[in-house]
């Protein structure tokens, strides 16, 4: 399906040469020494930057904002609609796309009220959603396990959050910056394919095979060495 020669992997090798050691990689069961809160804002990150990441930006840099949706501070509303409304009143304010004012038309906010009551009621709460997850030896499995139990996060979304938490190692959350490089170097994705499971599955895995393999990389080393990089990469 993807169309790579060894000009593209000598360009993805001076990448890595130049970039990689700057590199933040989140550490293996990274999920283990963070808190149920923690686990919950990432998951709110995860559903925000659908669309763009700026309103995330703004959002992690708000102490306000993080402590009125914090786990623990949630849990204290009895009302879910109040939860509800709370939770798209920060979304909102940080100018959250497809964040509407109308609670009923407000995909996102509904989707993280219910993925709020999903980690309240499971056993072990966030943190026990986790290690349950970490238990599941297939990364696939892993990420279809998210994918299924929580709303708007999906094939991109699922990748990055168990990435981000130390759980997954060798998956590409694939979004519009790596695409852009991918493009820019003349690695064309099938417009709209990202969105299927078993096609972005397929290119998931070229990558890996065809990029990744051959240069000794990890699935998450050569996402967040594209990520973290992306201005340097594309002004080179």
């Amino acid at each position: 399906m993807l169309k790579i020669n060894e000009k593209h992997l000598e360009t993805f090798g001076r990448i890595r040469d130049l970039f990689l050691s700057k590199t933040e990689i989140p550490k293996e069961s990274k999920w283990q020494s963070l808190s149920d809160n923690d686990v919950w804002l990432n998951v709110v990150a995860q559903v925000m930057v659908v669309g763009g990441s700026k309103p995330f930006e703004k959002f992690k840099n708000n102490e306000n904002l993080k402590n009125q949706i914090a786990f623990e501070n949630l849990l204290q509303i009895a009302d879910q609609e109040l939860v509800k409304k709370t939770i798209n009143h920060v979304l909102r304010v940080v100018g959250t796309r497809y964040a509407s004012r109308d609670l009923s038309k407000c995909a996102k906010s509904r989707a993280l009220a219910y993925n709020f009551n999903f980690l309240r009621k499971f056993d072990g709460g966030p943190k026990g959603f986790l290690k349950q997850i970490s238990e599941i030896e297939n990364e696939k499995q892993r990420i279809d396990y998210v994918k299924e139990n929580l709303r708007y996060i999906q094939n991109k979304g699922a990748r990055d959050f168990l990435m981000e938490l130390g759980i997954v190692r060798n998956s590409i959350a694939i979004d519009s910056r790596i695409q852009t490089i991918l493009n820019k170097m003349g690695i064309e994705i099938p417009l709209n394919s990202l969105g299927d499971p078993a096609l972005y599955e397929k290119i998931q895995t070229e990558l890996l095979e065809k990029v990744c393999k051959p240069l000794n990389l990890s699935g998450i080393e050569f996402d967040r060495l594209l990520y973290q990089n992306y201005k340097e990469i594309m002004s080179s």
